[in-house]
């Protein structure tokens, strides 16, 4: 949450620190902030990440109807407001393509957490079953998944990853992380005779999952 002119700063800077590490091309993504109660800042539709200006950012309301600023709003606008409206304690929410998370997205499976760092901090990342873009299956899907408090990403079938947190920094770093958890995951199979191996107490250790915090 914030004022409009510091997150229109915050929303751009994020959007290139996600375009330059990878973790979307083209004018795939979107990224969503709640200012308040009844207004969130967007990414419009049909742009890049890179190319994205401040004046192009769009502000709407609890039903999607933009309120401040030209242009529509991405067409997943109704998962994220969805997501905001079982979360109280979501600030942001952030949704890409990255490679390695969404190749385990495309092949049906849930990211194997190899990492205790990962364990802690993600949980777990459920996957949610195939539905069309924009449309209120995938919406209600993801309305679903992060109805349950734990839940700080959640990998769509065939699709990608949507993050969630307090705040934009938070969200991208979640989403980050994951797209790191699933390349490590996908890395180690070249190394260990059972690949998809979770982590489990005898392995390491798993903690609740808590705020991000620095190693």
């Amino acid at each position: 949450m914030g004022s409009w002119p510091a997150a229109r700063q915050e929303f751009i800077a994020i959007c290139k620190r996600a375009f330059r590490l990878g973790m979307q091309v083209s004018t795939g993504g979107n990224i969503s902030i709640r200012l308040d109660q009844k207004s969130f800042l967007v990414k419009p539709s049909g742009l890049s990440l890179y190319d994205l200006r401040e004046d192009h950012l769009l502000v709407v309301d609890p039903s999607g109807r933009v309120i401040k600023g030209q242009g529509r709003p991405t067409k997943e606008m109704g998962f994220h407001l969805a997501i905001y409206g079982v979360r109280d304690d979501v600030g942001a929410v952030v949704h890409y393509h990255p490679p390695y998370a969404t190749s385990f997205a495309v092949s049906g499976w849930e990211i194997p957490l190899r990492t205790i760092h990962a364990k802690r901090i993600l949980g777990r990342v459920p996957i949610i079953p195939l539905a069309p873009e924009g449309s209120e299956t995938l919406a209600k899907s993801l309305k679903e998944a992060f109805g349950q408090p734990d839940v700080r990403a959640v990998l769509m079938s065939c699709h990608g990853i949507v993050a969630a947190g307090k705040e934009l920094r938070e969200a991208e770093n979640i989403a980050e992380l994951v797209e790191e958890t699933a390349k490590i995951a996908f890395l180690s199979t070249l190394l260990n005779k059972n690949p998809w191996q979770d982590l489990s107490p005898t392995r390491g250790s798993a903690e609740t999952p808590n705020d991000l915090e620095p190693s």
